[in-house]
């Protein structure tokens, strides 16, 4: 268990590192305070992901304590995602990791609910980011929520939904709050919104919707890139 003295620090020292077998039990913990029992993660799911890409899981540390993890792997993307569940072997990733795959997916975003809004989100995509630099991958790819959309929804298409940036609109609606964050952090980095996807994960405060996220990666076959990744700032 996280203590609760450590939730007390307002400006937390974060260390990133790999992931390991050995913290997974903190992972675990992280995953079902911040998911709920029902979508966090298993024990197995992490371990097969470990094994399966071990530079691809990355964890957040403060005080000595796992706050935040991030999981990925490699793919094939040709534009064409269906579900979470496809691409990511129902979570395990050991059938659709691909080590020969052009670009990074981004499996599970997971960060403490006392630990959130102060940058560690960020410090978990930016590593990542230099990783997809570092190994020359084409872009970066992930599925966001829209959790408020559930209360819009018979207002609006989730299409018009995911396009709304303030409250100046004409259904007087404000900014899904993830979406929000996605583009205030990552826009300058060229994170973008390409398409909404149906069904993408079993997600009741998104009715299920995904929206795809997708980063070119500037650095792609430039011969300074191992430079790069080095000063890579999201």
């Amino acid at each position: 268990m996280i203590e609760i003295n450590i939730f007390m620090n307002l400006t937390p020292k974060i260390k990133i590192r790999k992931a390991t077998v050995d913290d997974i039990p903190e992972i675990l913990e992280v995953e079902r305070i911040a998911w709920g029992k029902d979508k966090a993660a298993t024990e197995e799911m992490f371990k097969s992901r470990i094994k399966t890409f071990p530079e691809g899981i990355l964890v957040a540390v403060s005080n000595e304590k796992i706050v935040g993890v991030i999981a990925t792997e490699i793919v094939n993307y040709n534009g064409y995602v269906k579900n979470w569940y496809e691409l990511t072997d129902n979570g395990f990733i050991k059938r659709t990791h691909n080590p020969k795959g052009d670009t990074l997916y981004g499996v599970d975003l997971s960060v403490h609910p006392f630990y959130q809004k102060k940058g560690i989100g960020k410090k978990l995509m930016e590593s990542i980011g230099k990783l997809a630099i570092k190994y020359n991958f084409k872009k970066g790819i992930l599925g966001g929520r829209i959790p408020n959309y559930h209360k819009f929804a018979d207002k609006i298409n989730a299409e018009d939904y995911v396009k709304i940036t303030n409250k100046k609109n004409p259904w007087d609606i404000p900014p899904d709050p993830e979406l929000l964050f996605y583009r205030k952090e990552y826009w300058k980095v060229g994170l973008k919104i390409v398409k909404i996807i149906p069904n993408y994960f079993k997600d009741p405060e998104s009715l299920n919707y995904g929206v795809l996220l997708v980063w070119e990666n500037p650095f792609y076959n430039k011969w300074y890139r191992w430079i790069a990744a080095q000063l890579f700032r999201a």
